[in-house]
């Protein structure tokens, strides 16, 4: 089984198969197939043709590009089968468009153990969602909804995005204007026929953007509303609002900031279209089972950004949409990267919640930072993780800062700074990798961190760079983590903040493989 092309991986139905072999004369495997798939790999014979031959054949394969290119099937997860005695091994998941349909839906292929060497296998595509309408009615999306379609290029309707919960078989994803949910795998078995998806009802005014499930606790998921993090739980519809940045004014110009928003510069410049990341891991307070649950989000304050008037696409409406735009050489948002935490009791009630910053403000910490271009956790939990650059994008910083840096968000200056005090001294962010050039720096998703043993002090991970040679090459990177000891109630001048956290020798080791 191979990734040659999409005709030879994936068939548009059942009968699309039979019609594909019976043109390219390749046999199709069967149910019962009796080779393992980890045999040793063989020499795949290839049809011979004349030039006239492939000039025929690409002149009809260029009838229907602009059907595979809709119809290409995308965002990929495979679950591993625990049934020893039956016939596969895997099922796939994915997003496409069905035969026949004009609507991306979520769709699944069941992967075989075994296959013959000779055979062409191609994988039907099955329907998860039993006669579901994903595009809302005449087509019309809200403005939210609207913008984000135009900024990621969508010229597709239906499911266009979801999130999964591979242990509890959890998919969450928008369609027709609100948020659904349904289950396949985990400890309620694979299922065998489409299913109708639940509709996840709310008290909150306008669209929920942005859903993802906890991966700590699949029972509760966030979204962005207004502007501002909420959290949800699908099993209760218990809801909270976990940040108050957004005040809800229809005028642009006294509604200026935002969280867990990405800006219009970061959707279009670095393909950023998400602005917080889950925790994967929860932590446990006490013997009566408190449990903290917490997320890393961006706080955008756009008030010293550029307001531009565009006319409203509904020419009937005769008005015109505010936005604001920065311009060549203006200035960008104020940027700042916080916690938003919330504790659950045994019953998976929420009991509290708060917002938490830097013990230092953001802009003391790192001066010279412009863009948040990617952000996220380790899988332990154990630190979050950014991605820094600077304006001309010739500096990138990756920049680890753990939990334990954040404290609660006041304006009290005295309480702000007893919190301070309390953080403890050997609890500091960690710039880990740096890039430097003279040209730019081409932002990308190509970063692994490995686990982390249990009290080592070090982290190793796989990074891209193409700034050493020229051209992009796989770097193993490992970061010795060296602490300093900081008072945090003591100010930061930004010079001292520069020197002390902008360079990587000065608060750890690094070595390239």
């Amino acid at each position: 089984l191979g990734w040659k092309m999409e005709s030879d991986l994936f068939s548009l139905n059942s009968e699309g198969a039979q019609r594909m072999a019976a043109t390219t004369g390749a046999p199709v495997a069967d149910r019962g197939d009796a080779v393992d798939m980890d045999e040793p790999a063989s020499h795949f014979q290839v049809q011979k043709h004349s030039w006239e031959g492939l000039r025929n054949i690409i002149h009809g394969s260029r009838k229907y590009s602009g059907l595979i290119v809709n119809k290409a099937p995308h965002d990929f997860q495979f679950v591993q089968k625990t049934d020893e005695s039956g016939p596969h091994s895997h099922r796939l998941y994915y997003l496409g468009m069905p035969y026949g349909s004009r609507e991306n839906s979520l769709l699944y292929s069941e992967i075989p153990k075994k296959v013959r060497k000779e055979a062409l296998l191609l994988l039907s595509w099955k329907q998860m969602l039993d006669h579901f309408q994903a595009t809302p009615h005449h087509g019309v999306y809200s403005r939210e909804e609207e913008l984000l379609r135009e900024r990621k290029r969508l010229g597709v309707f239906g499911i266009t995005s979801y999130d999964f919960h591979s242990e509890s078989g959890l998919f969450l994803f928008q369609a027709s204007n609100s948020l659904f949910h349904c289950r396949d795998g985990g400890k309620n078995g694979f299922m065998v026929s489409p299913m109708k998806p639940l509709e996840i009802k709310t008290h909150c005014s306008g669209p929920r953007m942005d859903p993802k499930i906890c991966p700590a606790d699949p029972a509760f998921f966030s979204f962005i509303n207004n502007n501002d993090l909420w959290v949800a739980n699908i099993e209760t519809g218990e809801e909270r609002r976990l940040t108050f940045c957004h005040q809800g004014l229809s005028n642009v110009l006294e509604d200026p900031k935002s969280a867990g928003v990405a800006t219009f510069v970061i959707q279009e410049e670095f393909d950023r279209f998400t602005g917080y990341w889950w925790c994967p891991t929860a932590s446990w307070e006490g013997s009566e089972g408190v449990k903290t649950l917490r997320m890393l989000y961006e706080e955008v304050d756009e008030s010293e950004v550029e307001v531009i008037h565009v006319p409203s696409p509904a020419l009937e409406e005769r008005k015109t949409d505010s936005y604001r735009y920065p311009r060549t050489g203006s200035k960008n948002p104020r940027i700042a990267l916080k916690l938003a935490e919330f504790q659950t009791d045994s019953q998976g009630k929420i009991v509290s919640s708060q917002e938490k910053e830097l013990a230092q403000p953001f802009s003391t910490l790192f001066p010279r930072v412009e863009y948040i271009a990617r952000a996220g956790w380790t899988r332990d939990g154990k630190y979050a993780w950014a991605m820094f650059l600077d304006r001309p994008q010739q500096r990138l910083q990756l920049v680890l800062l753990p939990p334990a840096l954040f404290i609660p968000a006041t304006e009290n200056e005295e309480k702000r700074l007893a919190f301070a005090r309390a953080v403890p001294k050997n609890i500091q962010p960690y710039v880990v990798y740096e890039e430097v050039t003279n040209v730019w720096i081409n932002v990308h998703d190509i970063f692994y961190p490995f686990p982390q043993s249990e009290g080592e002090e070090e982290l190793c991970f796989l990074r891209a760079n193409e700034c050493k040679t020229g051209f992009c090459h796989l770097y193993k990177v490992t970061a010795v983590l060296k602490p300093k000891g900081y008072d945090w109630s003591e100010p930061f001048s930004p010079g001292e903040g520069e020197q002390s956290l902008s360079g990587p020798s000065r608060n750890c080791l690094l070595k390239s493989h």
